[in-house]
């Protein structure tokens, strides 16, 4: 049995990690029990190098514990000591679905993630939206598309990193299979035969014998034609997520599936030269967040107006549909900035891209090939954080400076000054710590001083100047 607490420890980035914490502190003072469940817990069992959106289920209200995490506060030590988050966690945009009472959010450190409440889903017909009505855990976990993503990780402070896995999802994954939970699957909620065919292609996985029956069956009937704007959407969003979309986008238009999803998508072919573009850029950024420079790549053949809808349909939020349109234009203001005369030196570059949205550099790197732009955002992604990680902080604290702003201040002067070549070697490195603080060195009377106290002798003039 895998060590799920070392998984998520190890596994998750230590911004998805801070959320996992803040989320289960937050359950904890409610009262209520919160899992990590899904995809995430997929993809800690196969032991992925990067584990994709977070995804939480909550055995009671998801919104009152999506306000709390709105409220902004970084949480309070846990009872076992565990130290508070260095910072309070903000949402950048958010999707709220109050009828199945769940929401997705984007946090400002790039991490995505859902919250929804428990539930069970009941089909009155193939394909109509289910009946919900509130569940526990187990029955929410038997609801779900294939037994691999059917599993979850209680975070309640007594019972961290349980194991739940009713439909036996653990074994599927060590045969390297996907098996859809029951016959009537996929007639369901068609928008699985999707998910089947991304997850097949990501995870190179083999579909299980009876799946592979249902889902054919399920193909013949049309059933990928029942979907509504908002299963359509949503699955385009996941599908602009995935790290090879064009390889999804491509086997979906082979199987005439295409059109299930958008028909004026359907009908113009998409740039996938450009997702490529994106994928190689992508590699220099970890855990970049690709949604937005992938849905350009998407529409960027399409008129305006077929951009707005598309923007409306598949990010929904407004301000990620203000992101997703303005990007072009944006990225360009940026990009002359960049290769302008005010961006000579390098302190100049840092100063220009330090705090600049993940998804410019991306778009920089993507579509923007010219070699001093190409050089400037690498050093920035590359080159600089090496610079920084080697500041010296501890000589400037053996100085006798106390950590705060002032000591933060220091130490950020002699980065830029580092980047810029005016400090090389340590003896340039701690004289300008000496200046920047204000401490000034040992005089050299004490100096001589302290010589004679250790015996040393002091020494002789040279003969050529005594006074003759």
């Amino acid at each position: 049995m895998s060590d799920y607490n070392f998984l998520m420890e190890s596994r998750l980035s230590p911004e998805q990690y801070q959320l996992v914490t803040r989320l289960s502190r937050i359950a904890a003072t409610q009262g209520v029990n919160i899992y990590l469940v899904g995809g995430a817990v997929r993809d800690l069992t196969l032991s992925q190098a990067t584990v994709r959106d977070l995804d939480f289920a909550v055995e009671g209200g998801a919104q009152k514990i999506l306000r709390q995490l709105e409220a902004g506060k970084a949480a309070p030590s846990s009872a076992d000591g565990t130290p508070a988050e260095a910072a309070p966690l903000v949402i950048e945009s958010r999707r709220i679905d109050t009828r199945r009472d769940e929401a997705e959010i984007v946090l400002t450190n790039g991490v995505r993630a859902g919250i929804a409440a428990t539930r069970k889903e009941t089909y009155s017909k193939p394909g109509a939206r289910p009946e919900i009505s509130k569940a526990d855990i187990f029955e929410d976990l038997q609801r779900r598309d294939f037994s691999m993503n059917a599993m979850g990780l209680s975070l309640h402070p007594n019972s961290r990193g349980l194991l739940l896995d009713p439909t036996n999802g653990v074994a599927d994954l060590e045969r390297r299979e996907i098996r859809a939970l029951h016959s009537r699957s996929f007639l369901d909620d068609p928008s699985r035969l999707y998910r089947l065919l991304r997850f097949q292609l990501r995870l190179d996985l083999k579909v299980e014998e009876r799946t592979q029956r249902w889902m054919e069956s399920a193909l013949e009937s049309r059933a990928w034609e029942r979907l509504d704007s908002e299963q359509q959407g949503s699955e385009l969003r996941a599908i602009l997520q995935e790290e090879n979309p064009a390889r999804v986008l491509k086997l979906l238009a082979e199987r005439k599936l295409l059109a299930g999803l958008d028909s004026k998508l359907a009908s113009a072919r998409p740039a996938y030269d450009a997702f490529e573009k994106v994928r190689s850029a992508a590699r220099l950024i970890p855990r970049a967040d690709t949604l937005l420079v992938n849905f350009h790549a998407l529409v960027a053949k399409l008129p305006a107006s077929q951009r707005q809808r598309l923007a409306r349909k598949i990010l929904g939020d407004a301000k990620l549909v203000k992101m997703a349109l303005g990007l072009e234009l944006e990225a360009r203001k940026l990009a002359r900035e960049l290769g302008g005369p005010k961006t000579m030196q390098p302190s100049q570059i840092y100063r220009l891209l330090n705090g600049k949205p993940q998804r410019l550099l991306l778009f920089l790197l993507a579509y923007y090939p010219q070699s001093r732009i190409q050089t400037r955002v690498r050093n920035f992604l590359l080159k600089y954080p090496e610079v920084r990680a080697k500041l010296p902080r501890a000589e400037l604290q053996m100085l006798g400076l106390e950590h705060g702003p002032q000591f933060e201040k220091i130490l950020e002067q002699i980065f830029l000054d580092q980047l810029d070549g005016k400090l090389k070697t340590p003896q340039q490195v701690a004289k300008a710590l000496r200046e920047l603080s204000g401490i000034k060195p040992p005089a050299a009377a004490e100096k001589a001083r302290k010589g004679q106290k250790t015996g040393t002798p002091a020494k002789k003039k040279p003969a050529s100047s005594r006074k003759r």
